[in-house]
Parts: structure tokens; sequence; C-alpha cells
């Protein structure tokens, strides 16, 4: 992956060739004329004399780039003001290099000018692929590229649906959407998701809860550890009050800031308040307030709390070993996925990606319902009435390449109602992109 200068480098060339063709001019010939030579040099890291142990350097070299590319940008506009025939490539190419100057460059007054500390949450990591994005898997795996979503229904192991999303966008983002494509390609009427961890936020749950949607995903475990956690705490909601451990109960709510949810609304948050001297008093204070200072104890009352009270009793109950099993079940096809090549993308742009995870979805498919039934013929039992299935796919393989979307038909033998359980999984994006 290239790092700021070679990208803005990069953006710079691409921009230089679209006002070059405009012109019906070699695009060497025309930074040649425009004095932007350094820039036709395959790596302008490689062709330039920088000390990159000095920051003054380094900096020096950037507010040179950044000078090259506001230039480059004036002369863009006035060519967008006199030229109207393929104003649209060239727009789109300098929207990207201010995009790419925005997201890593800080300008100071005098000129000069600095890399970012940090980075931009929807940061452009590809000039080629400008859709891809850094991703996490955890604290210390990270790839670049985009995020596949799937639907499996956990009885027949079909695919149901699939999604591909950016790299950065939460495990759990589409969640919805993928029941609802699930219910459209199989005609049948989702009973319950279930999803892992990733699926159990406040803000899923409600989604699902308000159209009246089971969905099956564990909570998050607690996250102070070496501290009495907040699911040791009684939360009464009918009478809004909270009892500790100890047996003490505070009626008292105070604000306690606000926060953003996965959809981007904002909440006031709450939370319960256990009077200093109270908890000052209590035999387990050590346990519970860390603070050195006479400090009560606070228990944050979620937006969504009557549901994830709902989840965790769930979650503690005998019924959900089966539901555990089903989902690991489902990993399984995810494995298939990934023998079909599902963690290298073929093509440039989150669309063209999800035509190739659809088709390998498909194969995915037809390899499962001949499986079984060659495994009924064995066994010589009735086998699956596959026949519309394979016509079903093959009608959606043409679906795919022509408009991307997902028509797949229903295997005969389910139930009348399907069980999908979707996963969200980031494949490592080669930096080779095809």
């Amino acid at each position: 992956m290239k790092d700021t200068y070679n990208l803005l480098a990069d953006s710079i060339r691409q921009l230089l060739r679209a006002l070059a063709q405009a012109e019906g001019v070699e695009w060497a010939v025309w930074a040649a004329e425009r004095e932007y030579e350094r820039y036709l040099a395959s790596s302008i890291k490689g062709e330039a004399e920088v000390d990159w142990d000095s920051e003054e350097s380094r900096n020096a070299f950037l507010a040179g780039i950044v000078s090259h590319g506001h230039r480059l940008l004036q002369l863009a506009e006035e060519a967008l003001a006199s030229l109207a025939e393929g104003a649209v490539g060239r727009e789109r190419g300098a929207g990207l290099l201010r995009q790419l100057i925005s997201q890593d460059v800080e300008q100071v007054d005098d000129g000069r000018a600095r890399l970012k500390e940090g980075v931009a949450r929807d940061r452009i990591v590809s000039l080629h692929d400008p859709e891809m994005r850094h991703g996490r898997k955890s604290s210390a795996k990270w790839f670049d590229g985009h995020k596949a979503a799937i639907a499996v229904d956990a009885e027949s192991q079909l695919i149901t649906a699939v999604d591909v999303l950016a790299g950065n966008a939460g495990d759990s983002e589409g969640a919805l959407e993928l029941t609802r494509a699930s219910e459209e390609n199989t005609g049948l009427e989702v009973r319950e998701t279930i999803g892992d961890c990733a699926y159990g936020s406040g803000s899923t749950r409600q989604a699902f809860a308000d159209e009246g949607r089971q969905l099956v995903a564990k909570v998050s475990g607690p996250g102070r550890r070496g501290q009495i956690a907040k699911e040791a705490f009684e939360i009464d909601l009918e009478q809004m009050t909270c009892t500790c451990p100890a047996g003490q109960t505070t009626p008292t709510l105070i604000k306690a800031g606000r926060q953003t949810d996965g959809n981007g609304t904002k909440h006031q948050k709450r939370a319960f308040l256990f009077a200093a001297d109270v908890s000052g008093a209590c035999a387990r204070r050590l346990e519970c307030v860390r603070a050195k200072k006479p400090r009560g104890r606070t228990i944050q009352l979620h937006p969504q709390e009557r549901l994830l009270q709902e989840a965790r009793e769930f979650q503690d109950s005998a019924a959900v070993q089966e539901h555990s099993q089903i989902r690991q079940a489902a990993e399984h096809l995810l494995a298939r996925l990934v023998q079909l090549g599902i963690r290298q993308a073929r093509y440039f742009g989150r669309r063209k990606t999800l035509g190739q995870f659809l088709l390998t979805a498909t194969v995915a498919n037809l390899t499962l319902v001949a499986n079984k039934t060659e495994d009924r013929v064995a066994q010589d039992t009735p086998p699956f009435s596959s026949s519309s299935t394979i016509l079903g796919l093959g009608r959606s393989i043409w679906t795919h390449l022509s408009h991307l979307e997902l028509n797949s038909s229903l295997l005969g033998g389910l139930k009348p109602a399907s069980r999908p359980s979707f996963w969200c999984f980031p494949p490592r994006y080669g930096l080779d992109l095809r």
C-alpha cells in the first residue's frame, strides 16, 4: 500500500493524463510544458533528494507536492469551465486529489505542510480502487479492502444473500437488509436471525425489534476488568431503580454525556448513581469503585437496556446451546468460500467485487446441491427437488453479470420458515487487486 507522498503523486499524475487527453496532447509533453516533469517517474520518492531522517526536509518535500497539486487543481477548474466533453472524468480526478490532500496533509499559514497525526476515518488507501478502506479484524490484525457479509440458511446451509461492505464498516452494518434480501430471494419468512457478538449491539437489536424480527446474538462481556461488572447489578426498568450486589438500591439517575450509536444517532446517556457515602461505607468498595477520592459508583443505562436484558437472559438459558451449534455449522461454509478464492478481490470497486462474491456464492450453492443429491442417491432416499434450484441459480448468474443483484431460487425440501445465520468476515486483500 502506497504512502501519502506516492498517493498524492499518483493522483497528480492521473489528473495530468486527463487534462492532457482533453486537449489531445501527449500527457508527458503537457506535463513538461507546465513544469510537472518530476511526476513522469514511476515513484516520486525514488527520484527525490530528501533527508528522510529530517522532519524539516520531509515537510518541505510534502509542501512542494501539495503546492503542485493546488496549482494543477486551478488548471483543472479552468479546463472544466471551458470544456464540457469529458468533464466528468476530470472533475472526478480533481475531487480525488482534493480529498487526498485534505485527509493526510495539515497546511500551515506560512505555506508549509506536514502529515496529519492519526488516520482519517474514511481515508482513501488506493488510487486505483478509491472504495478500498483500512479495516481491522482485531486490534492486532488489519487489512486493506472490503468486508464480505453473507446470510446462510442454518438448516440447508444454502447462502441466501450476500453483500460487500466498506473495509471500515461495522460488521453489523446492513444486517437487517441481508435478512430482508434472504426473504426476497427464497420466498420464505425468516423465523429468527442468528449472529455472533458483533451483531449484538443495541442499535442493531432495536432495528430488528422495530420490524418485529427476532435477533439472536451474544451480548458483549463486561468492559471493566477486576471490577464488579454492570451485569452483577439488578436494574428494574419498571420502577427505574438499580440494586447493587450488596443490596443497596438507588433511584437516582444522572446525565452522563452523549453517545453516538452504530447508525449515527446521538443519544443522551444516563446512569444510576450510588452516593459516595453509601459506596464508601460498603465492605466491597475496593471491588466496585477504584477512585481514591470519595466517589460513588455509576451504572450506565443503555438506550436499549430492555433489549439487552432480554438477550442476557436468553444467553444464560439452556436454549442458547442449540443456536451456538447452528452458528458453528455455518462457519464451514465460510471455509468453503475461502477455498473458492473469496479472500482475493479480482476487480476494482465494491460493485464489481460484489459481482465476484455473488458468482462465488452461486458456485458454493451448486456444489452443495450436487453433494446432497449424491448423498441421497447413495442412501437410496428421495433426492432433493433441485431442478428448480439449478435453473434459478443459472438465471441468478446472468442477473449477477448484468445487474449485480442476487436472485436465487429455493432448494426443495426446506421448511416453511428459514432461519439464516449471517456472518461478516473481512478478507485480507492483496495490494495488486485485479
